[in-house]
């Protein structure tokens, strides 16, 4: 591959991505690490806010904010755009300023994968509407799964995963259980 396909990621993804990582509980995954597997997989862009939205994740001495310390580690693997003036108003549809300028940026630099976690609420499919329909919209377990099947992160890894996201943040198991079935079977 002599090219990174280009990923424009929200706030949610790369937190989600590095909360196993600095999850030490007996139910946390372990052997691989989502965030780094992704910024070396992937050419990343982000809206600057997306480092606001981190720095003001951090502080609280809990697991998220021992994530967003990892990611703002990790941010010399992030390209950032200044998009603050570029578009007047955040989406409409209940999205935040932070995942509207993520939309506008994916669009404008024709990103090849658009990832969110929005995929519990009906913005999943506002924001694929926005995204012009590309096909293009990735949550963090499916990203994941897309990263066994390129041979990059372990299926053990990614079954671990998928049960602790579960366990830990509620995600839909139906959704689990179809990417469960489509990529580790």
């Amino acid at each position: 591959m002599s090219e990174k396909a280009v990923a424009v990621v929200d706030t949610n993804v790369l937190l989600n991505l590095a909360l196993p990582v600095v999850d030490s509980r007996p139910n946390a995954p372990s052997g691989a690490d989502p965030l780094k597997t992704l910024l070396v997989a992937y050419d990343i862009h982000v809206p600057e806010r997306i480092l606001g939205e981190l720095t003001d994740a951090t502080g609280s001495g809990d697991l998220l904010s021992a994530a967003a310390d990892l990611v703002l580690q990790a941010a010399q693997h992030l390209t950032t755009h200044d998009v603050d003036d570029r578009i007047a108003d955040p989406l409409e549809y209940s999205l935040d300023r932070g995942e509207s300028e993520c939309i506008w940026l994916a669009n404008e630099l024709g990103a090849d994968l658009f990832l969110t976690d929005e995929f519990n609420t009906t913005n999943y499919l506002f924001i694929n509407l926005a995204l012009d329909d590309r096909n293009i919209l990735f949550t963090t377990p499916h990203i994941l799964c897309t990263l066994t099947t390129h041979d990059v992160l372990p299926v053990e890894y990614v079954a671990a995963a998928l049960t602790y996201y579960v366990e830990t943040k509620g995600w839909d198991t139906q959704y689990i259980v179809q990417l469960r079935q489509q990529y580790l079977s």
